[in-house]
């Protein structure tokens, strides 16, 4: 409870770090926008490190995580479709573009017995640039500015939470937490998974049925996630194996440890980002400076 403890005491001093800190002088208004943004940043390193938690422990792989599997990448693509039919990003559209891509590089990488963990990871990493390059295509097509198309590629947390937006915000990070709740009831399936596909075949766990739940819901976070925020990669890589070093590998508790460090990342990511240049740089930006040498490291090792 001690360290849950202090994760809760890192986690206000990063919120305090990212409504104090920027490029301009507090005021009402900028104080309301760093609020918004402290909640958004909450909200999505929460759910991406939440999702890599699960995902890894679904695989077993210590290597993925939503973008490796190429699911925000989808979402983002999904997302780009719907921006350009409809003016905004439909979170609809970035949950299919989410599903449509996690399921193909889910079939690539499947053989009779399994998944291979090294397809997994290739097929999932071509198919992010994949759907990068036509994300890119799409927009420039459409008409759309460069910023957009870099904020919806990186990540952006700075939308301004006003009265035409607000509901729905606030429905989206509420059917969020739902499918949270339900995603961890099978934290207990997660921890013998890990131990192994056959241990948890013996034990009498339906292994297909348990992927595709936890896979479809995942996807849908993700699309909600980046239909937000953008596609902010290597939160879900980076975190859940901090959650497990200090928590151990148990998924009753770094599953929710997982999601308390991962809104602490975002949120010293974020507010580095506003400071680091006179312009503001994508989230992603600094969250893929720190976990491209972090991934690099865990290849190696594995």
């Amino acid at each position: 409870m001690s360290k849950f403890i202090l994760v809760f005491i890192v986690l206000l001093c990063a919120i305090f770090l990212s409504i104090a800190v920027g490029p301009v002088e507090l005021n009402s208004d900028i104080l309301q926008l760093r609020i918004a943004r402290v909640i958004l940043g909450i909200f999505a390193g929460g759910i991406l490190a939440f999702c890599g938690g699960m995902l890894q422990g679904l695989f077993g792989n210590p290597l993925v995580e939503p973008y490796t599997l190429g699911s925000a990448s989808g979402a983002a693509l999904g997302g780009s479709i719907g921006l350009l039919l409809f003016g905004t990003i439909s979170p609809l559209f970035a949950f299919f573009g989410s599903l449509g891509v996690g399921f193909f590089v889910f079939t690539v990488a499947r053989i009779k017995g399994g998944v291979l963990r090294d397809r997994l990871i290739l097929a999932g990493v071509v198919m992010s640039f994949l759907c990068s390059s036509l994300v890119m295509i799409i927009m420039v097509m459409g008409g759309r500015e460069l910023y957009e198309i870099l904020y919806l590629l990186m990540g952006y947390l700075g939308i301004v939470i006003n009265s035409s937006n607000r509901l729905m915000i606030i429905t989206m990070i509420a059917l969020s937490g739902i499918l949270l709740v339900f995603l961890y009831r099978y934290y207990r399936e997660i921890d013998i998974i890990s131990q192994g596909m056959e241990t948890a075949a013996g034990l009498g766990i339906d292994i297909q049925k348990l992927s595709v739940t936890i896979f479809l819901t995942t996807a849908l976070l993700i699309g909600i996630t980046v239909s937000l925020v953008g596609a902010i990669g290597f939160v879900g890589l980076i975190v859940p194996h901090i959650a497990k070093l200090i928590f151990g590998p148990k998924h009753i508790k770094n599953l929710p440890a997982s999601f308390l460090l991962g809104a602490t990342f975002l949120l010293l990511a974020d507010t580095l980002a506003r400071v680091i240049t006179v312009y503001e740089l994508p989230v992603g930006v600094v969250t893929s400076l720190v976990g491209v040498p972090f991934f690099i490291y865990l290849y190696r090792k594995q």
